[in-house]
């Protein structure tokens, strides 16, 4: 008789007629298979819950901590904005600053960014969008491109938070960035309450200029800054509002700049009383002639004319039929030594610090620089930016590269905007010294590059 095999219908059919052994050995092979089941379960509910505890693990991470940088949209509740001051500058270089309602209605569906921090040493093209957007709102000027997170860009993001409230760590973090690229992002300007070294040189101008006492230079935005801020604008024209906006700072620092009226009448005072105290020459008187002397001349001359008329004659009469060439003489320009005082002097300070708004003796920015350096050869001149050096009109202006000469200033604009941003100081064989933003210090270079001649607007010879 064949062997009946234990299969699961045959067991279920006959279980009473099974021998004990079969029944045994057919529980035995079930409790297998049942617990065989229930491992392969727990080990798909085990997997399950280690990758859901990974992604919350991840999402809590802060974003500098993740491996790569995540530009896609990121769907999420957006924050409310912080409460920021209201800054417009009535000049109309800006809109007043008003926080949007940010409220997400039933339905919405809202996207934002996320951004990795970027700080001091950090490299890439982020850099370099950083560096274009803080450029495009004026708080960063680069003579070249860089993808290079300096001291120039950590200041100037510094100043881009003050303004707008932020911590003023000159990291470029999340909220930061979100902040700089949206259209919230106000152009730079200075306001009452802000401090920094920028407030300092805005207010050693406004001395300059007569506004403001030496005595009230603090660095800090305070009532009597407005109040000579306010006066200026007034002077010149300008919306007085008390802020230094765009168009009140390309006044301030160009040589278009009216002094105070209190400072104009002090001048006049001072040069008259510099006339009244130099003494008026005395005309030497002219010795009278004699009698001995004039019959003396007499007798000379009517003893010399018989003898002279005829020769006389024949070569007036000579020199009327033969007619003269006609010479233009040029007279060569004096060269002035003063060009050379200057080219010392900037030379003297290759290796010097590039310090936004500073003007020496160790430390510059490109018109603090040039400014330095005119001063010390002797050059009357008032403190101005780079774009208010380009515009003096009682400086010859150059055209044209090629043309430049020892001594002359040479301005540049750059890829982000047709205004002057950079000035240097032209020494001859191609080659200049200015203060770089992008080197961070005073170098000498050549000008003759495919960049410089792509973005040069103009030079000035300030040796008339």
């Amino acid at each position: 008789m064949e062997k009946q095999k234990l299969t699961i219908p045959y067991i279920i059919r006959n279980w009473n007629g099974l021998t004990v052994a079969q029944k045994r050995a057919a529980l035995t092979v079930l409790f297998f298979a049942v617990a065989l089941l229930l491992i392969v379960i727990a080990l798909i509910i085990g997997i399950s819950s280690c990758s859901c505890a990974g992604k919350a693990q991840n999402a809590e991470k802060p974003v500098s901590e993740l491996p790569v940088l995540l530009r896609a949209p990121v769907p999420e509740a957006t924050p409310e904005p912080e409460d920021i001051q209201n800054t417009g500058d009535s000049d109309g270089s800006d809109e007043p600053y008003e926080p949007t309602d940010v409220s997400v209605n039933p339905g919405d569906n809202p996207v934002t960014y996320t951004y990795v921090a970027l700080k001091k040493h950090d490299k890439g093209e982020d850099v370099e969008e950083l560096q274009g957007r803080l450029m495009e709102l004026g708080y960063l000027e680069l003579d070249s491109p860089t993808d290079y997170y300096g001291n120039s860009t950590e200041y100037a993001v510094e100043l881009f938070q003050r303004q707008h409230g932020l911590k003023q760590d000159g990291v470029a973090g999340e909220q930061t960035q979100a902040l700089l690229y949206s259209s919230e992002a106000q152009h730079y300007m200075l306001l009452e309450g802000a401090e920094g070294r920028d407030v300092k040189v805005l207010q050693e101008q406004l001395v300059e200029l007569g506004y403001l006492d030496e005595s009230d230079v603090d660095c800090v935005y305070g009532e009597k800054t407005v109040e000579a801020v306010k006066a200026f604008q007034k002077r010149n024209g300008l919306s007085v509002d008390g802020k230094a906006g765009e168009k009140t700072l390309e006044k301030l620092y160009s040589d278009e700049a009216k002094i105070s009226k209190t400072l104009e009448a002090k001048l006049k005072e001072e040069a008259k009383a510099t006339s009244k105290s130099t003494p008026k020459s005395t005309p030497t008187p002219k010795p009278k002639k004699t009698a001995k002397a004039t019959s003396k001349a007499t007798s000379k001359s009517t003893s010399k004319t018989t003898s002279k008329t005829t020769s006389k004659a024949t070569a007036k009469a000579t020199a009327k039929a033969t007619p003269k060439p006609t010479q233009k003489v040029t007279p060569t320009p004096k060269y002035d030594t003063r060009i050379d005082t200057c080219i010392k002097v900037a030379k003297s300070k290759i290796g010097c610090e590039y310090i936004l708004g500073d003007k020496g003796p160790n430390s510059f920015d490109c018109s603090g620089f040039v400014y330095y350096c005119l001063k010390q050869a002797g050059v009357s001149v008032s403190r101005m930016d780079a774009s208010g050096f380009s515009k003096a009109s009682k400086w010859k202006n150059i055209s044209s590269i090629s043309d430049l000469q020892k001594g002359d200033l040479v301005f540049f604009c750059n890829e982000k905007s047709s205004r002057v941003s950079h000035v240097g100081i032209y020494i001859g064989g191609g080659k200049m010294i200015d203060a770089s933003s992008s080197e961070g210090k005073v170098v000498e270079r050549s000008v003759s590059t495919n960049y410089w001649k792509k973005y040069f607007v103009n030079g000035r010879r300030p040796w008339n």
